[in-house]
């Protein structure tokens, strides 16, 4: 086969038209820019110079006292102090300006903290990558942006730091004291009461007597804010390994609740203002772990227009700058341009020569299991034997056509789903999340082709007894030193396989390589279907 090797007409004439604009347009952009800079003109916002003092946000108003504060504790007065502005003397680095940090007195309610503040970056060619928060109780230092909340568990003075990290590697920290809640001295006729502590002990319990099982431990991540949409994740652990985590409740403070399974939860915003979200990490046996975190929804904006194109004549000769500025645009487009095109001829060459597999031909498997053998197949698991067809159904299809002519390889997991939800963890993002339960049924031919589509994800497709779909991607987390299969069977097999014998659910596995079909029961493969 010969390979055309002269650019396309068309890619030459785009070359020339391009090149055309890119000579006329950095004139014009140079011109304003030096314009804008002339003395006298404000400096753009973000911009900052070393020395200026700039004003910290004002602290909100202090929270009236309300009931329902702890036991012995009092809250501390609320009397305004002077913002913090962090000295220079922490910063690193000096290649750029460095960052400016400014946040105002912490304003405490009970054993709740909640801090503002600013931060800004050095210079326009630099960015704040990270803001790390340290309360000074023992908890792991989290990321956040300006405002957070943070719950102390007892009474006492802490130490708090943050610190802001630029992209260019320099950081800024601040230091600063919380007091939060007063002990009040016991009367002496008052016999002591025993606090509450988060750590129960199991006598003679699977670890042993005396195993000591605490609370969760949850750590959040900073949270993804996409104009109103909100997404927190985060990491969730159980105590001990004699409890499991159950669920998560989160409160997002604007009178809705979401319960799941796991982090992360997703929640949208009717709209704009600061609320401080409540995520609580539940255990087996009842105890619990739950940290606050603020986050701002701020009001949509139109983008602001650009500059007027209209304005003074530059005052000096541009011409020698413009030659400049435009040889080394068309110098990139140039290369560009080359590598566009040997891209193309990669492409061409790789169509042609790249291995594809073709759908598998012939007609559909006489072996799939008759109506008594799915009854008996779906015995004591509550999964109906019609659910368990339609899943099949998707799986033989699957086996067959694959992905655009490549064959693929998936699981399901059928019944049982809060113990599979227990012994799994979401891999990816749960495309079904947030949808109905109509929407979702396995009988449906509509979410038959969407199942088809996620396929490709790594991990299992949940689907309960009923035919609901719960979710995709999951990565099954159980034991599988106990399982024996035969040889040839992958990973993908095993873990289906663990999960079917640690709970009362149905694993179907489309084999990548065949196209071979493998239910399985309790561990055991109970049912082949072949393609």
């Amino acid at each position: 086969m010969r390979m055309v090797r002269d650019t396309p007409p068309g890619v030459r004439l785009s070359i020339a038209a391009v090149c055309i604009i890119i000579l006329v347009l950095p004139g014009v952009v140079f011109a304003a820019t030096l314009d804008t800079t002339a003395p006298g003109t404000e400096i753009p916002t973000g911009m900052i110079p070393a020395g200026t003092s700039v004003p910290a946000l004002p602290v909100p108003p202090a929270p009236e006292n309300t009931t329902g504060i702890a036991p012995n504790v009092t809250p501390l007065p609320t009397t305004p102090v002077p913002p913090v502005f962090i000295s220079l003397e922490n910063v690193t680095g000096a290649v750029n300006p460095p960052p400016l940090l400014i946040f105002d007195p912490p304003v405490i309610k009970n054993l709740t903290t909640t801090i503002y503040g600013i931060i800004y970056p050095g210079s326009v060619n630099v960015t704040i990558t990270s803001v790390l928060w340290d309360w000074g109780d023992g908890q792991a230092p989290e990321h956040h942006g300006f405002p957070n909340s943070h719950s102390y568990t007892s009474p006492g003075t802490y130490t708090f730091s943050i610190t802001a990290r630029q992209s260019d590697g320099q950081t800024i920290s601040g230091v600063t004291k919380i007091s939060v809640g007063q002990p009040v001295l016991p009367d002496k006729t008052t016999v002591p009461v025993t606090p509450n502590t988060t750590v129960a002990t199991v006598p003679g319990g699977p670890g042993g007597p005396g195993i000591a099982i605490h609370a969760p431990i949850l750590t959040l991540l900073e949270p993804a804010i996409d104009r109103k949409n909100v997404t927190l994740n985060g990491n969730l652990n159980a105590g001990s390994p004699d409890v499991t985590i159950e669920w998560v409740t989160v409160d997002w403070n604007d009178g809705s609740i979401t319960k799941s399974s796991d982090l992360p939860v997703a929640h949208r915003y009717s709209g704009a203002g600061i609320f401080t979200v409540s995520v609580t990490g539940n255990q087996s046996d009842g105890q619990s772990t739950t940290r606050k975190i603020a986050l701002e929804i701020k009001e949509e904006t139109p983008t602001p227009p650009g500059p007027s194109p209209e304005g003074p004549a530059p005052r000096n000769d541009l011409t020698g700058y413009l030659i400049i500025i435009a040889a080394a645009i068309t110098g990139g487009v140039i290369v560009s341009v080359v590598l566009i095109t040997q891209r193309r001829k990669e492409m061409l060459v790789a169509k042609h020569t790249q291995k594809t597999v073709p759908a598998r031909s012939g007609s559909l498997p006489a072996n799939r299991p008759s109506a008594a053998e799915l009854t008996t197949i779906c015995s004591g698991t509550g999964v109906e034997p019609e659910v368990l067809d339609a899943v099949i159904q998707v799986a033989v299809e699957i086996a067959r056509e694959g992905r655009e002519g490549q064959a693929i390889g998936t699981a399901f997991v059928v019944g049982d789903t809060q113990n599979v939800l227990a012994h799994s963890k979401q891999f990816v993002l749960n495309p079904f999340h947030g949808h109905q339960e109509t929407e979702r049924q396995i009988t449906d031919a509509g979410i038959q082709g969407t199942i088809k589509e996620f396929a490709q994800l790594d991990g299992a497709f949940l689907i309960t007894g009923t035919g609901v779909v719960e979710a995709a991607g999951r990565c099954i987390t159980v034991d599988l030193s106990q399982v024996n299969l035969p040889g040839g069977m992958g990973s993908r097999h095993l873990s289906v396989a663990g999960i079917t014998r640690v709970t009362s659910s149905i694993g179907i596995v489309v084999s990548q390589s065949g196209g071979q079909i493998s239910i399985f029961r309790k561990g055991t493969i109970v049912y082949i279907i072949r393609s």
